[in-house]
């Protein structure tokens, strides 16, 4: 399988940018940067999707659950579900790899 970045969607956000690309729903895969703090507020959780980042470019602070990680390029960082978490960052580039694909409707913004 060949997905073409042109194939991707590009989302943008007040925290940065995705390209989504669309596998299936069982896994998905999107490239991300950040400029800021994602969420700006609070946490997020998702209810279903488990994350695996690979940190391509800069670093940053992921506070996941009670946990505090500083990562850096070519680290890996696991998102189990249901397990709030944020990520701060001045400058980030990262792969996203969910299990299964990330959809809205399973996001919970946690304060």
């Amino acid at each position: 399988m060949h997905i073409p970045a042109n194939k991707s969607r590009e989302i943008n956000t007040l925290e940065g940018t995705i390209w989504k690309y669309f596998l299936n729903s069982e896994v998905g895969i999107s490239y991300q940067t950040l400029t800021m703090r994602s969420p700006l507020t609070g946490q997020h959780l998702n209810k279903e999707t488990n994350e695996i980042y690979f940190i391509v470019k800069g670093t940053a602070k992921f506070i996941v659950g009670d946990k505090e990680y500083d990562v850096g390029e070519k680290d890996v960082v696991v998102v189990e579900a249901g397990i709030a978490h944020y990520i701060e960052t001045g400058a980030l580039t990262y792969l996203t790899v969910t299990r299964p694909d990330w959809k809205f409707e399973q996001y919970q913004h946690v304060d």
